[in-house]
């Protein structure tokens, strides 16, 4: 009798258990198809006819894992412990800058970090913060970080940091995850205006004449 009690009390456990639904990870990548992007004609930006190289981004220790980030205040850290990307972070973000500079249509040619071939442009980058961040009324944010530094034939044309910041609209990781990208446009517009002001600068400097003495 015991032991038809004990079968019995076995086989409700296990069913209850197989009801019960298992957390799944969630892997997410940059969305930047169809985001804005700052587009300068070949009258407008000196650089059009350049080749710009694009180091792979460096990445900060707090943004080294490959699970989404919370920043709470600004020192906590946590992340969101089933939402992963798909693949390491710089590795994801220097494949977004790369597509985004090459839609551009300002430069000739974008090329990556192994591609062969002389340039005339370097872009190195650290990814500085990638996050969600909340506040302490429960407003949230995404926040890319970056600093830039440019270098051409003649040394460094510009050092420099750029963040892009857009509310996060929506709840869970795919709100965070599309606000992040929106972010990420918003950092790849500022260093292309940033590219083209200092190619004008430097063409309109070669196109102004000597001054006789």
């Amino acid at each position: 009798m015991k032991f038809s009690i004990l079968c019995a009390f076995l086989a409700l456990a296990v069913a209850s258990c197989g009801s019960v639904s298992v957390p799944r990870e969630s892997y997410w990548r940059l969305d930047l198809a169809g985001r804005d992007q700052t587009k300068l004609g070949t009258s407008a930006n000196a650089a059009a006819t350049r080749v710009l190289r694009v180091q792979d981004l460096q990445l900060g220790n707090a943004m080294s894992g490959d699970f989404l980030v919370v920043s709470s205040g600004p020192s906590r850290l946590s992340t969101r412990e089933l939402d992963r990307w798909v693949a390491p972070l710089d590795r994801l973000a220097t494949d977004a800058l790369l597509l985004s500079l090459s839609r551009t249509g300002a430069f000739a040619l974008v090329k990556a970090a192994g591609d062969g071939g002389a340039e005339d442009l370097t872009l190195n980058g650290r990814i500085l913060d990638f996050s969600e961040h909340r506040d302490d009324t429960g407003k949230r944010a995404a926040i890319a970080q970056f600093t830039f530094w440019l270098e051409g034939k003649d040394g460094l044309v510009f050092a420099d940091e750029f963040c892009g910041m857009t509310p996060i609209v929506g709840e869970g990781a795919a709100a965070a995850v599309q606000a992040l990208s929106i972010a990420l446009q918003q950092v790849v517009n500022q260093v292309m205006t940033r590219i083209a002001l200092q190619s004008l600068g430097a063409a309109a400097l070669e196109a102004t004449p000597a001054t006789p003495r």
